[in-house]
């Protein structure tokens, strides 16, 4: 058998490559059959991988191969870390996600030649207020009796044909990371691919928050925070947008008593979860603390991972190339501006889906 060649390559590139993929020299080690030592000594110059085994990290990294053959890497902005447990690692998959979000937010603005249309409202506003008044901006009824994967598509429509924000949804392997979003000229919100459409209808508003205060972030949204932070903030922006108190309130007093499939009633009404409800039913004072802590008590108890049935793969390849990406390099080839194999590299595609998409 030949050997693979080993094959020098920048020392600070290699640590580079691999710390903003979220991996531990260990990690590494395991994935690519070597030890702990070869591949510190790689990271300090003094020993070098094969061709074969730098393939490898480039997959892992998701990288082009070109990348390892570089004498410097362009840095990529550092997102803000909202999360309540910050000491916790973020997954490789987060750090992906956010070198996705931050090229397509440049091919966007290449390819269109257009911003984000981010309105300004008066500081002054309270996050309900401004929930209030960003609906009647996005000039939206208060949608009800919709099943929530509905809601989200027709949300996600909204916000980015009137806003030109790009929404996509990305597997980020995080059970602290809902979402999160970066304000660019193109300013993208990124969705966590494994939360129900419930979960992600309520994040979705919550990174909405985030840009219109232009500011970018990792969000776990504990949902329970009400005052203080800029994430408590995000949250109140969020239910008062989806279940609005002043309607919350008429349809309460339809209720006979308030008990699970009341709870179960009021969710589906509007589309998010039964957490959502019973605390918005909390602000109100329509339930004691108390209750709220058992149901959420009893929630956690019935978590057990995410579970997929079979999955539409049209339809998560959609998801995550997101419905601006599609249609702007869609347009951008039709006109000769950029080649097909462009799209390809754009929408990160196979052949197969891409021409599906494009040719829509």
């Amino acid at each position: 058998m030949i050997k693979s060649p080993e094959i020098k390559v920048n020392p600070d590139v290699l640590k580079t490559l691999r710390e903003s993929s979220g991996y531990t020299v260990e990690e590494i080690a395991k994935k690519i059959k070597t030890t702990v030592t070869k591949v510190q000594e790689a990271e300090k110059g003094v020993a070098s991988f094969t061709l074969t085994q730098i393939k490898k990290l480039a997959d892992i990294y998701h990288r082009s191969l070109a990348a390892f053959f570089t004498d410097t890497l362009p840095v990529m902005p550092a997102l803000t870390d909202y999360r309540i447990n910050r000491e916790r690692r973020l997954t490789p998959q987060v750090y992906i996600a956010e070198r996705r979000a931050y090229y397509i937010a440049n091919k966007l603005a290449e390819l269109t030649d257009k911003r984000s249309q981010i309105p300004d409202f008066p500081e002054t506003l309270k996050p309900d207020e401004l929930a209030r008044e960003f609906k009647k901006l996005l000039k939206v009824v208060l949608l009800k009796a919709k099943k929530p994967e509905e809601l989200l598509t027709y949300y996600k429509k909204v916000l980015e044909e009137n806003l030109l924000i790009s929404i996509i949804e990305l597997p980020l392997k995080a059970e602290d990371v809902r979402g999160f979003s970066v304000s660019a000229d193109i300013s993208i919100v990124v969705l966590n691919e494994e939360d129900k459409p419930s979960i992600k209808l309520f994040s979705l508003f919550h990174e909405a928050y985030h840009l219109l205060k232009r500011t970018s972030g990792i969000c776990s949204i504990e949902i329970e925070q009400k005052d203080g932070d800029i994430e408590a903030s995000c949250n109140l922006f969020s239910a008062e947008f989806l279940v609005p108190l002043d309607d919350l309130k008429e349809e309460y007093r339809k209720c006979t008593q308030l008990d699970e499939s009341t709870i179960s009633e009021l969710s589906e009404i509007y589309g998010v979860s039964k957490q959502v409800i019973m605390l918005r039913l909390l602000w109100l004072g329509y339930i004691h603390k108390e209750r709220y802590e058992d149901f959420k008590k009893e929630g956690e108890k019935k978590i057990k991972g995410k579970q997929f049935g079979r999955r539409d793969w049209d339809k998560v390849f959609q998801n995550r190339v997101g419905n601006l990406v599609v249609r702007e390099a869609a347009n951008a080839y039709r006109s000769g501006k950029i080649s097909y194999s462009e799209v390809m590299d754009i929408l990160s595609l196979k052949a197969k889906y891409t021409e599906k998409f494009v040719e829509r």
